[in-house]
């Protein structure tokens, strides 16, 4: 498309096949969009090496070989870009029709160094059960939570930044998005981010996710990563005075994901260690209520959230009868 950018998109891939032909044609089925797509498999054995067969001949380069982990994929395909914009897409997700388009048109625009959308949480049958919202980077949000960040195939960096910034590091398995995204707040200014509020693509969350399989191990990687941030001392002040309520963050976070993993007593401890870190950081209400969260199994919380959600305008729109006292 004229005046609009090459748009170029990595996939690493290790034994995923059920979901991977999904992946790759939401690619390479996008209209109107110059697209290069590399495809970086560690030598799957379950199929998927036939599903790239299939679409060979529309994807830019693949290889099925040994690596040393999704991070390094993601790198190794980056550097073979020639594109001006890049992103990954995981071999489990999948891109929205026309959302490259949409995409490519944001960048036309010299300004715009990082386009951010939001993204549809599906379960393993592709059926929708959330939102992850588009957001800027909130650095402090990011840095006391371990979180607050967008759907990672829906954020889409132009060349620009990886010349300022380098590539997602390689050392990290589990939370080289938030790492990065961070390494952008701390570079890119707010006003050359471009947040659209449009599900871009579609986050499947299922058993075999890192997320739910590896719970002390991302939050693990956040210590480390907090660990040489703050040593670093390259902060700005006031996020420099933060750091023991982000490493408790890491707790409360761990938590969450043991709870959510049905390991409640787990969760009680991680919030122990949180506040004993920075007291400030669960306290009265807020304390009371993670507490008795963990009390209350998870699927049977998000069942009374989702009831919530529906009565919530019912409730708000009802009014008592005036009283004629």
């Amino acid at each position: 498309m004229a005046n609009t950018p090459i748009l170029s998109i990595t996939t690493p891939s290790f034994n995923q096949a059920p979901y991977l032909e999904q992946t790759i044609r939401s690619v390479v089925s996008q209209p109107n969009v110059d697209v290069e797509y590399f495809v970086l498999d560690c030598g799957s054995t379950d199929g998927s090496v036939e599903i790239i067969k299939k679409y060979a001949d529309r994807i830019t380069y693949w290889v099925s070989e040994p690596d040393k982990g999704q991070t390094d994929a993601i790198v190794r395909g980056w550097k073979r870009a020639t594109g001006e914009v890049l992103a990954w897409l995981n071999s489990d997700d999948y891109f929205m029709p026309n959302a490259l388009q949409k995409v490519a048109e944001a960048f036309s625009d010299p300004s715009v160094m990082v386009v951010i959308g939001s993204g549809a949480i599906v379960d393993d049958q592709g059926n929708i059960i959330g939102d992850k919202y588009a957001r800027h980077f909130n650095l402090e949000t990011m840095l006391t939570t371990g979180g607050g960040v967008p759907n990672q195939a829906s954020v889409f960096v132009h060349r620009c930044v990886i010349e300022q910034i380098g590539y997602p590091d390689p050392q990290l398995h589990y939370v080289m998005d938030w790492e990065y995204w961070m390494r952008i707040a701390l570079t890119i200014p707010q006003n050359q981010m471009r947040v659209i509020y449009e599900h871009f693509a579609a986050l499947r969350t299922w058993e075999g996710t890192k997320t739910l399989t590896g719970i002390e191990k991302i939050c693990d990687e956040h210590r480390a990563v907090f660990g040489k941030l703050f040593a670093s001392n390259t902060l700005p002040p006031h996020l420099q005075k933060l750091q023991a309520r982000s490493l408790a963050g890491t707790y409360i976070k761990q938590a969450f994901l043991q709870w959510q993993a049905g390991r409640a007593d787990d969760a009680r401890q991680s919030l122990d260690q949180a506040k004993e870190i920075d007291p400030t950081s669960i306290s009265g209400w807020h304390e009371l209520k993670l507490q008795l969260q963990t009390h209350l199994p998870y699927p049977l919380y998000q069942r009374a959230r989702n009831m919530w959600g529906q009565l919530r305008p019912l409730v708000s729109n009802f009014q008592l009868p005036t009283s004629n006292f």
